[in-house]
């Protein structure tokens, strides 16, 4: 009976798996993986619409934004928060502890260290501990929670169609693509956050796969909400201009001002960690304690800021969206600008400086939430307080504060995550508008640059480092680091026995296609390697071929590879040798031989994966 051939895709790859759901389809693995990118794009882009509709729906429950316009009820917005801790820190210790703190850290983590598997209870938990955080008035983003819960739907998708690691990892990036270009409207945007800042890596169909999910997302999205951006920058558009060209000097500066801002965030973030790690107590109350330092900010911020519309406490508290559209819009300038220009860049000054602090302790404290937002909302308003002091210096000659307010929210995230090519798709798809692009590159290039100078983490990797986990860095061979030397070697390989003659050894390798031969002892373990090279060099030798054994012109302890081993170690290996084969052997302390690798297989298996 004629044995079954191995399906192409392993044992059990994305199109195997398809055909098993439905027999009668005929897909190869890569139709497979556009079929489930363009699944998880529009599952993404539902399980963001759920997660806004429950931070909404919990918003009402807790009347937020009525506690915030009524004075009177100050102590209970200073417990507000506390109470949405209070019930978030059990659903994150005994559910999923991986959904405390900022979410695109997680997804990183899962990538680099995990082969993209995020389990499905995490983004169950992060739907609901953030919900409660952020709808509480706790301070953190709904960006970094919508991207992990669209990574771990990628992810579940994947593990059930059995997918491998590296297109895993794919999928997850498919589902992060998803949830960034579902909450922006923005496609571009989420094809480039997965692929520099999920992915880190820009190859073959990685990217068709990421964009499918991306569009599928955004039309997902404006059928259910409509083409609309959460900051209403439509309202600015008609000042995105510059006034001269001199004035790119201007947004150069803004770049590195912003810069100093993102990290100035992430110092206090680190900061806000270590503090919570050293007190002692129940980790499950410590969300509690950093919802009522919120609570407490906020209530002081009321007093302290003295420009009309920033001294809300939503402000500090929630999201920030809020925030964002106000320095946006150049019709509440005039108000602002009555109390004269000191009192409001000092009221932009503390509402940076208090939203850094409020997210430090709801996020350090171990609050659910992402670090996403609150950058971009300490780059509007540092924009803005960059903008009204050009005003103030060189009046009538500099574009309005609007416009700085909004390159400020993208350089500043470019200066937090080091991701410029996604701060500017972001921007300009929300701008439509040709008229500041130049502005966006260079304020956006300059924050990317000096924030690595001043430290070349960034903040999600610090995130990573925090919790004791070391980044992966980029290169390019991590392709090879990925796959496995019994993933590309050659099974089916014929060996030598040591006492063989060189007639007859002769003989064997012309029936053979392989240039190399692994030579082994009476009992089948590994001894040496028999190549071309050697069988030339017996041919020219005096000695007669029937005295001649292998033992005698072989290779004495060649270069080895174990099936386990990633390839690029064997890789380095061959190299470091000048060898371009080596026999796999069973195990360290087993030297039957299973396999050969050769520089052949390897460029090959190279050359598949950028295309997967």
């Amino acid at each position: 009976m004629e044995k079954p051939r191995p399906s192409r895709t392993g044992p059990a790859g994305p199109g195997r798996r398809f055909r098993l759901f439905f027999p009668r389809l005929r897909v190869s693995a890569v139709q497979a993986t556009f079929a489930l990118a363009a699944f998880i794009g529009g599952a993404a882009a539902l399980g963001g619409y759920a997660f806004s509709r429950l931070l909404l729906l919990v918003e009402r429950i807790c009347h937020l934004e009525s506690v915030t316009r009524m004075e009177s009820l100050g102590p209970w917005l200073i417990l507000l928060p506390a109470l949405g801790g209070l019930l978030a820190g059990p659903l994150i210790y005994f559910l999923a502890r991986e959904t405390r703190g900022g979410g695109v850290a997680d997804v990183m983590e899962a990538v680099d260290h995990h082969g993209g598997r995020i389990r499905p209870a995490v983004a169950l938990v992060k739907t609901a501990a953030s919900a409660l955080t952020l709808g509480t008035g706790g301070s953190a983003g709904s960006i970094g929670p919508i991207v992990q819960i669209g990574a771990g739907i990628g992810s579940t998708i994947g593990r059930i169609f059995r997918s491998p690691p590296r297109r895993l990892k794919t999928l997850l990036a498919c589902g992060a693509s998803g949830g960034i270009s579902a909450i922006f409207n923005a496609p571009f945007g989420g094809i480039m956050f997965s692929l520099e800042v999920v992915l880190r890596e820009f190859r073959g169909l990685s990217f068709i796969y990421v964009a499918i999910a991306a569009v599928v997302s955004a039309l997902v999205s404006r059928a259910i909400t409509g083409d609309t951006t959460v900051f209403a920058a439509e309202s600015a558009r008609a000042v995105l201009y510059m006034k001269s060209h001199w004035e790119i000097v201007a947004f150069l500066g803004l770049g590195a001002f912003t810069a100093f801002a993102a990290k100035i965030f992430n110092y206090f973030l680190n900061r806000s960690e270590l503090l919570f790690n050293r007190v002692r107590g129940p980790e499950l109350l410590k969300p509690a304690a950093g919802g009522l330092a919120v609570g407490l900010i906020a209530y002081f911020l009321t007093r302290l800021v003295p420009a009309p519309g920033l001294n809300n406490p939503l402000a500090v508290m929630g999201v920030g969206f809020n925030t964002i559209r106000l320095v946006l819009n150049p019709e509440n300038y005039p108000a602002w600008m009555e109390g004269g220009t000191g009192l409001l860049l000092l009221s932009l000054a503390l509402v940076a400086a208090l939203k850094i602090l409020a997210t430090a302790f709801t996020l350090g404290s171990g609050g659910s939430g992402g670090i996403f937002a609150p950058t971009l909302v300490i780059g509007a308003v540092s924009g803005a307080f960059y903008g009204f002091l050009l005003q103030a210096v060189f009046p009538g000659m500099v574009a309005s504060p609007a416009v700085y307010a909004l390159v400020g929210m993208g350089a500043c995230f470019a200066g937090a995550a080091h991701a410029p090519i996604t701060a500017i798709f972001i921007l300009f798809e929300i701008t439509d508008s040709y008229e500041v692009i130049l502005p966006i590159m260079a304020a956006v290039v300059v924050s990317s640059l000096v924030a690595f100078w001043l430290k070349p983490e960034s903040n999600f990797a610090e995130c990573l480092i925090r919790k004791g986990i070391e980044p992966r860095r980029p290169k390019k061979t991590d392709i090879l680091h990925d796959l496995r030397t019994k993933d590309v070697m050659i099974r089916d390989v014929q060996t030598i026995e040591e006492t063989m003659t060189m007639d007859v050894l002769r003989k064997k390798v012309g029936k053979t296609l392989h240039t190399s031969l692994p030579v082994v002892d009476s009992g089948g373990d590994l001894v040496g390697l028999v190549t071309y090279k050697e069988i030339h060099l017996g041919v020219e030798c005096e000695t007669p071929d029937c005295d001649l054994t292998a033992r005698n012109f072989m290779i004495p302890d060649p270069v080895t590879a174990l099936p386990d081993e990633p390839v690029d170690v064997v890789f380095r290996r061959m190299k470091a040798n000048f060898i371009g084969v080596a026999p796999v052997i069973r195990g360290p302390g087993d030297r039957k031989v299973v396999g050969i690798v050769t520089y052949r297989n390897i460029f090959e298996a190279y050359e598949k994966a950028l295309m997967e």
